[in-house]
């Protein structure tokens, strides 16, 4: 279904309590890669991803459409550095 909301506002508009969410907290949630893959071990605990790769380059293309180069680049190195969403 498409949708005018773009990318992060269709996440927040089909999350439940959106009004708790930000467009930031879902772009910074699609954005970590620690959602997709077990970081190294060093770096993170290992875990179950929720998402398959596929599906989050799909969702991370999408959101570089959405936000541009720059401003992706900058939220991927904000989430890099353990700055992560609220939730």
């Amino acid at each position: 279904m498409k949708s005018n909301l773009g990318f992060t506002g269709w996440y927040c508009a089909n999350m439940a309590n959106q009004d708790d969410w930000t467009s930031g907290d879902i772009a910074g949630i699609v954005a970590n890669p620690f959602y997709a893959i077990n970081i190294d071990q060093g770096l993170a605990l290992p875990h179950e991803p929720m998402i398959s790769e596929d599906d989050w380059i799909k969702a991370n293309v999408n959101l570089i459409r959405e936000l541009g180069p720059e401003p992706y680049l900058r939220n991927l190195l904000f989430i890099l550095k353990g700055n992560y969403p609220r939730r």
